[in-house]
């Protein structure tokens, strides 16, 4: 990376007398070797810098970057930044040419810092530094509520936010906003970032600090004033078991089914409902918790028949969360998932009926995956046809090919596109898949309800 580089031509920059403006003050760099080559601090190619409005602008020379800072008066949304180069020097702002224009007005609310090149064309000296825009003073917070109900789900911030956000981030290696939570009897503490557009924070401390004692909020922006809020207050909420997307999908006899979520209590009952179209009726089983994070089942009942199921938890008689999965023969062909909607859905596993339109196009994701090589052409031929059987009809469906390409693991892999036909009858059908070898899955643990 090109600002890496910067660390090494600090003490070039401080022995060079050049002229600067008056109102930008420099931080002291990291004592360093002088660097050897073109690229050099953008100080030594202004003059200065000035901003309109601005109230202070300090340039980190270990960063190559200048940090501005408006008061909470400053209301305009563009910054006006004014430069005054050196002989010969040009700049270039976003994909535009050089230019020896020295005005930029720049939206610089909740956008990425200000980039520049800056070049010296008669030896060929150049600079890359950022410009950030924060603000001063202290930023506007309002407490909606005392009292938080926590899971092991995300923490809403009860907080109104009026804030004034300059660049995203604020100024080099800063990461926040920041909310530090605090116990001041017992001393725990610890701090989270957020987004204002969302404040939601997770702890890894929530369970400790669930105990109704009063909690400090400390609110953290950049360069503003530190928002103080007491007796804010945690109390457990009903817990949540987590989407079984990157649990096994497929288990056998000996498998332990675990269901990840909390935060569970051990003087509590949790139950398994186990429901599907292979059922003439759910079946309800107990589960243990492990820990405040764990949920159990440990034998999975030798008389439940294989096929495609749906798994309801329960605190007493409260929902906690679903999941899908298969019982039967490891890496038996099944159908992991069938949705209607966005195909970015293949990383998911339906847990709701299917109800249908004539027309409506859908996907259904085979199991086991045999296509997760990237840049690998699949082939339409392997997926499944899709059966769909009621008491009066029954019809296959012939897949299309769509391809969802997981980017975070860097895979692809294929999936089945489908359409309702527009002549099929409305009623309640099963769905199973027919693969090319002729293996016939069992029926999916949702029927298909058609309108």
């Amino acid at each position: 990376m090109k600002k890496l580089l910067y660390v090494f031509v600090m003490s070039v920059c401080l022995l060079i007398g050049c002229k600067k403006d008056s109102r930008v003050l420099e931080i002291a760099p990291q004592p360093g070797p002088t660097a050897e080559g073109k690229m050099i601090a953008a100080t030594e190619l202004l003059k200065g810098l000035r901003v309109k409005g601005s109230e202070k602008i300090t340039f980190d020379s270990l960063h190559n970057a200048y940090l501005v800072s408006f008061p909470q008066t400053y209301n305009a949304s563009q910054a006006e930044v004014t430069f005054s180069m050196k002989p010969g020097v040009q700049l270039k702002y976003e994909t535009n040419d050089l230019t020896t224009d020295s005005v930029i007005n720049y939206n610089f609310q909740r956008t990425s810092p200000l980039y520049l090149t800056l070049q010296d064309l008669a030896d060929n000296d150049f600079s890359y530094p950022y410009i950030y825009f924060n603000f001063s003073g202290t930023p506007d917070i309002e407490l909606l509520q005392k009292e938080i109900a926590v899971n092991a789900d995300a923490i809403k911030l009860p907080f109104k936010f009026n804030v004034k956000e300059g660049s995203s981030p604020a100024a080099p290696d800063f990461n926040g906003p920041f909310v530090k939570v605090t116990d001041k009897k017992t001393g725990l503490s610890e701090e989270a970032t957020f987004y204002v557009e969302d404040p939601s924070i997770y702890l890894a401390n929530t369970l400790e600090l669930t105990t109704n004692a009063p909690l400090t909020f400390e609110i953290k922006f950049f360069n503003q004033n530190p928002v103080v809020f007491e007796g804010i207050r945690f109390k457990r909420a009903l817990p949540t078991v987590r989407a079984f997307t990157y649990f096994p999908f497929q288990y056998t006899r000996q498998d332990t089914i675990k269901a990840m979520g909390g935060f569970f209590l051990p003087t509590e009952k949790y139950t398994m409902t186990i429901s599907g179209v292979s059922l003439p009726a759910p079946v309800t089983l107990p589960v243990r918790m492990h820990d405040v994070h764990t949920l159990m089942r440990d034998k999975i009942p030798a008389n439940l028949p294989d096929g495609s199921y749906l798994l309801s938890f329960y605190e007493k008689d409260q929902l906690l969360g679903k999941g899908a999965v298969h019982l039967g023969k490891a890496d038996e062909k099944s159908l992991e998932s069938i949705w209607k909607g966005d195909l970015n859905q293949s990383l998911d596993r339906n847990v709701e009926q299917l109800s249908f339109s004539k027309g409506d196009v859908f996907y259904a994701k085979p199991s086991p995956l045999m296509f997760t090589y990237p840049r690998v052409n699949f082939d339409v031929n392997h997926l499944p046809r899709l059966r769909l059987k009621s008491s009066e009809k029954t019809i296959d469906l012939v897949p299309e090919l769509a391809v969802y390409n997981w980017g975070a693991a860097g895979v692809n892999f294929a999936v089945g596109k489908y359409t309702i036909p527009a002549n099929l009858p409305s009623g309640t059908y099963t769905v199973t898949g027919i693969y090319p070898d002729k293996t016939v899955s069992k029926p999916y643990w949702s029927s298909i309800k058609v309108k």
